[in-house]
């Protein structure tokens, strides 16, 4: 960073049912490397297991900022909640069952030197429920390389940023709050409304473990579809709104049918893996209507077909398709 003064962190930690993930998610963010100023915004939204107990272990820290529900109300308000409250000039939000890598503050907040830069994430790992890393890096997007620039028409077509892996400046959060009461997330709708108005700073470091365990809210939100008329919302929202350049108006509207193929194409594959034919087979259809150079291919041709036949018929199909 530049000189002066050092800036304060806030870390916002929204927390519900996940006392057995609580200490690895705290312990990251006291754990990190450097003298950096912050403060930790934990929000209990009222928890049927011992959270608040533990949370209560850290509360003698003068950084510890404690805040309990009397009643839940929702990930979408309480992740609002928490962000109002962060008082730092930089702002990073990670689900409690998620962790930091002592690295966190220290690969990423150089980065906003460049003062056009407004979030800068970097790479994940994939942990499992006990805590042990089972995929050492998630990028897929980057290819191993840092990146400066902006990224609104890539975050359309599928949001490869891992959410506890980012920070932001605290303006950059506010001007995109609140997250809309209905949504089933809110780290791709943030995302979005950020390269909207800032650069992007990727750093090729692993600074975060994201952890996948059957209760993990992603896994939720497809199972039960509530994240299909999410997507379709933030969507319609960004297309309808006007950016502040021609030149990135017109970019985003030219990419328009990609955007909304590949995202029903990325939640055809999701209904597929859960089982949910009729569903899979409804989006696959939907993205090839929007957009066949985005969605046509053999793959989706195959698992289309699947749709309409019995297990036994789709895994002879398989066999001999397998690998294309």
């Amino acid at each position: 960073m530049s000189s002066g003064p050092d800036p304060l962190v806030s870390f916002v930690v929204p927390s519900y049912n996940y006392a057995r993930y609580l200490p690895d998610c705290i312990d990251g963010i006291f754990s990190q490397e450097g003298d950096f100023a912050f403060e930790l915004i934990a929000i209990d939204d009222a928890s049927s297991d011992n959270s608040v107990e533990i949370l209560q272990r850290y509360a003698q820290d003068p950084r510890m900022r404690i805040i309990v529900h009397e009643r839940n109300q929702g990930h979408v308000k309480t992740v609002n909640e928490g962000l109002a409250l962060a008082r730092g000039q930089f702002v990073a939000r990670i689900d409690s069952d998620d962790r930091y890598r002592p690295c966190f503050l220290r690969t990423l907040l150089p980065k906003f030197d460049h003062p056009q830069v407004g979030f800068v994430y970097g790479d994940a790992a994939i942990m499992d429920p006990s805590g042990t890393v089972t995929t050492p890096s998630v990028d897929r997007h980057h290819h191993g390389c840092d990146f400066e620039g902006n990224e609104l028409l890539d975050l359309l077509r599928e949001n490869y940023i891992c959410a506890p892996t980012g920070i932001a400046r605290r303006n950059a959060w506010h001007e995109a709050m609140p997250i809309p009461a209905h949504l089933a997330f809110n780290d791709w709708y943030f995302n979005l409304m950020m390269a909207r108005r800032y650069d992007f700073c990727y750093v090729n470091t692993v600074v975060a473990d994201y952890r996948v365990h059957p209760a993990n809210h992603h896994s939720r939100i497809i199972a039960d579809k509530s994240e299909e008329p999410s997507i379709r919302h933030v969507l319609d929202y960004i297309f309808s709104e006007q950016e502040a350049t021609p030149a990135l108006e017109a970019r985003k509207q030219g990419f328009k049918g990609r955007a909304y193929a590949a995202q029903y194409l990325t939640l055809a594959n999701k209904y597929f893996g859960y089982q949910l034919l009729p569903d899979a087979r409804r989006c696959y259809l939907t993205a090839l209507r929007y957009s066949l150079p985005e969605a046509l291919s053999l793959r989706t041709l195959r698992l289309l077909l699947a749709t309409y036949l019995s297990p036994d018929a789709y895994a002879a199909l398989k066999r001999p398709l397998k690998g294309r």
